[in-house]
């Protein structure tokens, strides 16, 4: 356990830490956000102690063990992968130190004081799972995407991205007490991802995570520390839990504000109209004094988002793509064989799959920039493809404007509207006369994507459209994807965003596709009954969570069929009591919401002052249902995480 009491930490004139208080609870799975510069890089050097805090203390137990993931690259000295995964742990020294005393051994087989030596440091080497140790670092290395030949390569050998994972896997075979990470879903494709994710799930310390990827921290959190402006705000729950009660609490104080800037209108109302007047002088003073005393309430901070509607100019007949028995190689090396594929108007599709599957080749055969060597793609009637991909950036004209270079094909519903479209993609004011040749590669990509988005096309297929957008611009897109009235086809690594928004997965694996009709997490759920014999890879170096756990493939039997489907139905009778109790306390939210309306009226009217009794008893009613909604609201948050949990614990 970590204790933060009154920490403060500044840069110069900036401070980015404002008298922290927080503990950090054993075993807790936390999700670190907020914007960026707000310090939360920052905030995982102090607790490292790479940085010491302006003022403060921080308290961590002695022997603590703290493993730190950062963002930047990991530099290592020129060892073997394996070497480096091993290193850092005690066992390694103790191997070396009984190698070395077994060969004085054999020089003095009977001295005692080696022999003694040799069977404390055996036991201890026992006791640490010494034998265990290297097995367990080549599950580990393997789930993070290394082959059999990579473990004795040295680490000169490989990328930045891959160095991170070598040091992740150093981290993760160290087993910490605490375990930052800060971004690990940068170097990682979806396989090693969801192999990650797998065994942090199981993960024995405490957890805390940076990401932006929403779908990794819904997966693994259960509590979201919140770093803005200096403070941390701290939100039980997930991701998805912390989004529901910042819009609620949002709500909530946006009703305080209009509540207390009508009272105060009311109050400053009575002052005026009685400031002159000797009768009311009295009144006047304390109404006065109401005011001065009054502790104001910023106005709410503005967090709109622009959002736009993209609508197909011409609708394309119902068959929008068939496929058939298509075959594609590079060289010897066949991609596809005898694969097929219809998608049909108006369908959003996911195409997923490892790098190297072949996704990016399939979706440059549909446009036309490949071509099958055998087999057909057919696009239909009246289908206008509109392609994005980060490569489409090299048919941007570099000499053009940024807002000319849009204009140029965009649709004519767009064109009233532009300089705000642009502006989701961080072209603000002046910067859309600025010329392409002068963009760096992100925003080269986000014109090329706003160009695409803003065509008159009927069949978008997007290859990572949400590479180099923000939060608020990729919402944005979700919102215009989500309602568009055409077919999109999507390769994309945020899962969030996946999730959200397809009704199909497509997936290619080994040359094969394999159709889930529902969204990313149907797919998740599903694809283990495509894959039996893989399942294992999924998860492997995960710890087993029950003794129980039946093997992938085998078939269930009647008992445990049984016992599962009696799991089930105790789950399904609390789920319903759940949902009716929610339901219950959203219509008494509703009810108390609108009588809360109604007396903030008729507090509003300077004629209920005229008769103190009334005016008494209407702010004693209005201030019991203030405390009824707040407890309501918490009710109804907490009755959600249980339904949460609940479901979760579902056989399948």
């Amino acid at each position: 356990m970590i204790h933060i009491q009154n920490v403060s930490f500044s840069i110069g004139d900036l401070q980015l830490l404002n008298e922290i208080n927080w503990t950090i609870k054993a075993k807790r799975r936390i999700g670190l956000i907020g914007p960026n510069g707000a310090g939360k890089t920052t905030f995982f050097r102090l607790l490292t102690g790479e940085y010491q805090a302006s003022s403060g203390e921080i308290s961590i137990p002695g022997k603590y063990i703290i493993g730190y993931l950062p963002q930047e690259e990991i530099r290592f000295q020129e060892n073997t992968i394996l070497e480096i995964v091993l290193s850092g742990q005690e066992l390694p020294e103790i191997e070396k130190t009984i190698n070395d005393i077994h060969q004085k051994l054999d020089k003095n087989p009977h001295d005692k004081n080696l022999i003694e030596k040799l069977g404390h440091l055996e036991n201890r080497f026992t006791m640490l799972g010494g034998y265990q140790l290297e097995p367990e670092a080549k599950k580990i290395l393997s789930g993070l995407g290394f082959s059999d030949d990579d473990f004795n390569r040295s680490v000169s050998e490989f990328s930045g991205g891959w160095r991170m994972r070598v040091h992740l896997a150093r981290l993760l075979l160290q087993q910490p007490d605490l375990l930052l990470l800060d971004e690990p879903t940068n170097h990682l494709d979806l396989s090693s991802l969801e192999w990650l994710e797998e065994y942090l799930l199981n993960f024995p310390g405490t957890l805390i995570i940076i990401s932006h990827d929403r779908f990794f921290l819904d997966r693994l959190v259960n509590e979201i520390a919140e770093l803005n402006k200096g403070v941390i705000n701290l939100y039980s729950g997930n991701f998805h839990f912390y989004e529901q009660k910042k819009e609620l609490q949002a709500q909530q104080y946006l009703k305080d504000y209009e509540s207390q800037k009508a009272e105060r209108e009311r109050i400053q109302k009575f002052i005026d109209r009685f400031r002159y007047k000797n009768t009311k002088a009295a009144q006047v003073q304390s109404r006065v004094k109401m005011l001065e005393k009054m502790d104001i309430l910023a106005p709410p901070e503005s967090d709109s988002v622009f959002t736009f509607s993209i609508k197909a100019d011409v609708k394309s007949y119902k068959d929008v793509l068939k496929i058939k028995n298509l075959s594609f190689s590079y060289d010897q090396n066949a991609v596809f064989e005898s694969l097929n594929l219809n998608i049909t108007r108006g369908e959003k599709v996911a195409l997923v799959g490892d790098n190297g599957e072949g996704k990016t080749t399939l979706t440059r055969l549909i446009s036309g920039e490949l071509h099958p060597q055998r087999g057909s793609v057919n696009v239909g009637e009246r289908v206008n493809i509109g392609y994005y991909a980060q490569h489409q950036v090299e048919a941007l004209d570099l000499d053009k404007t940024i807002f000319d270079e849009v204009q140029a094909t965009a649709a004519d519903s767009f064109r009233t509207k532009l300089r705000d479209i642009l502006g989701l993609f961080r072209f603000h004011g002046d910067d859309v006369n600025k010329r392409i040749r002068v963009l760096s590669g992100g925003e080269k990509a986000r014109v090329s994507l706003a160009k695409i988005l803003l065509s008159p096309c009927n069949f978008l297929i997007m290859d990572e459209p949400t590479n180099h957008l923000d939060v608020k611009s990729k919402e944005a897109l979700e919102h215009a994807l989500k309602e568009y009235d055409g077919t999109l086809l999507v390769i994309a690594h945020d899962r969030y965003f996946l999730d959200r928004l397809v009704s199909r997965v497509i997936e290619i694996k080994n040359g094969k596709i394999y159709d889930y009709p529902g969204n990313y997490s149907y797919y998740i759920e599903k694809r283990k009954q495509y894959h039996p014999a893989s399942n294992e890879n999924y998860a492997s170096g995960a710890k087993e969570k029950t003794d129980e756990s039946t093997a992938s493939g085998q078939r269930k039997s009647k008992e445990q069929k049984r016992r599962e489907a009696e799991a089930r139905m105790v789950v399904s009778k609390e789920r319903n009591h759940l949902q009716n109790h929610i339901t219950d306390i959203e219509e008494k939210l509703e009810e108390y919401t609108h009588r809360k309306k109604e007396l903030e009226t008729m507090l509003a009217d300077p004629d209920t002052y005229n008769d103190p009794q009334k005016g008494a008893e209407l702010n004693k009613e209005y201030l019991k249902l203030e405390e009824r909604i707040s407890r309501l609201e918490i009710e109804w948050e907490n009755s959600h995480l249980k339904l949460d949990e609940l479901l979760r614990t579902l056989p399948d």
